[in-house]
C-alpha cells in the first residue's frame, strides 16, 4: 500500500505505509527504518486524561502497586548504568510513581524527575513526590536550566509527539559526555511479527512512535549522541501481574492467560520473573557540540502537536 498524505515518519522524514486500524487510530510503518507511527496523533490533553484515569482505576493503578517488582527492575537498571561510569546527578524522564528514583537515590544519586500525570506523582513517596516535577516533557525540558550526568527515559519516548526534539532537548541538559539511557518497545521483536494489530504496544492513547533498534540508533546518531550498547531489557513481573496489564492492551490473550492461570497455584502465579516482554534498552553517550550530527538522522518534518 502507498504511503497516506502527511503519514511521515518521524525518524527519517519518509513516508510510511498504513499498518494497522485499531481503536479508532491509525498505525503506519517505514520499513526502511522499522518504525511504526500513528497519524494523526492523540493531542497532549487526551493522553493526559487518558493516564489519569489508569492511575486512578485502570492499569496503571496495578501498576503503582506493584512497587516491589519495579524496584527489583529499577536496581537491576542503577547497577548497569553505574557500570558505566559514576556519575551522580541523574533525572527520570517520565518518572511515573517515582519508584526508579527510589533506587536510583539509594544507589548514591541526586534524583530529579519528570511526570505528564499528576495521578502519578501523587502516589510516589513523599521525599520522591519532592524531586518530581508535573507537566509536559517537551516543554519542561525546553526550560530547564540545570545540568545532568544522567538521564533516563524509561518507557517513554514511544509516547512522545515529536521524538527528535524529545532526544535533543534531552542533548542540551546533559553535560558533555553525559549518559543517556532509554527504552522503549521493539518493533523487530518476534512477537510484533506474529501479532500484527493485536500486538499490545499497540496503544493508542499513550504510544504514538514505536521503534526497531535499527531506527533509535538512527534517531540518536542524529541527535548528537554515540550509542555504547544496546541490549535486550527484562522486567520483573508476576504472571498474575502481567495478565492484569494485557486486560487493557489485548482482551483476548488476556482471557487465554487467565484460563491458564486459574490451573495454576497462587505461588506460582505471584513467584517474581525476569521476563523480556519485547524492549530494548540503549546506553548513549552525549557528543561534544563539534562533533554533533545535528541533520543525520532528523525527520524532514516534525510531527504536529
Amino acid at each position: 500500500m502507498s504511503g497516506s498524505a502527511g503519514a511521515i515518519c518521524p525518524v527519517n522524514g519518509r513516508p510510511g505505509r498504513p499498518y494497522c486500524a485499531k481503536q479508532g487510530a491509525t498505525y503506519y510503518i517505514e520499513p526502511s527504518s522499522g518504525t511504526i507511527f500513528q497519524s494523526p496523533l492523540p493531542t497532549i490533553a487526551e493522553m493526559a486524561s487518558y493516564l489519569d484515569h489508569e492511575y486512578a482505576s485502570g492499569a496503571y493503578r496495578r501498576y503503582a502497586e506493584a512497587r516491589d517488582l519495579k524496584i527489583a527492575t529499577a536496581r537491576r537498571r542503577i547497577a548497569r548504568i553505574q557500570s558505566f561510569a559514576p556519575r551522580r546527578r541523574l533525572l527520570d524522564v517520565g518518572c511515573s510513581c517515582g519508584f526508579f528514583l527510589e533506587a536510583a537515590s539509594d544507589g548514591g544519586f541526586d534524583i530529579s524527575g519528570v511526570e505528564l500525570s499528576s495521578a502519578a506523582i501523587s502516589l510516589a513517596r513523599p521525599d520522591i513526590r519532592a524531586r518530581i516535577v508535573c507537566g509536559d516533557v517537551n516543554v519542561l525540558l525546553g526550560k530547564s536550566d540545570r545540568r545532568f550526568d544522567v538521564v533516563t527515559a524509561f518507557d517513554i519516548i514511544e509516547h512522545t509527539h515529536d521524538p527528535a526534539r524529545f532526544l535533543r532537548e534531552i542533548r542540551a541538559i546533559l553535560e558533555p559526555g553525559g549518559l543517556l539511557v532509554v527504552s522503549t518497545p521493539d518493533t523487530g521483536h518476534v512477537l510484533r511479527r506474529l501479532m500484527g494489530r493485536s500486538w499490545p504496544m499497540l496503544q493508542p492513547l499513550q504510544h504514538t512512535v514505536l521503534f526497531s533498534r535499527q531506527g533509535m540508533a538512527q534517531l540518536l546518531g542524529g541527535c548528537g549522541f554515540r550509542v555504547a550498547a544496546v541490549e535486550s531489557t527484562s522486567k520483573t513481573i508476576t504472571l498474575d501481574y502481567l495478565a492484569e496489564q494485557l486486560s487493557a492492551t489485548n482482551s483476548g490473550l488476556y482471557r487465554v492467560l487467565r484460563g491458564l492461570l486459574a490451573l495454576a497455584p497462587r505461588r506460582a502465579r505471584q513467584a517474581p520473573l525476569s521476563v523480556n516482554i519485547g524492549e530494548f534498552i540503549v546506553f548513549a553517550e552525549r557528543l561534544p557540540e563539534d562533533s554533533s550530527r545535528t541533520d543525520a538522522g532528523t525527520p524532514g518534518r516534525r510531527a504536529a502537536r
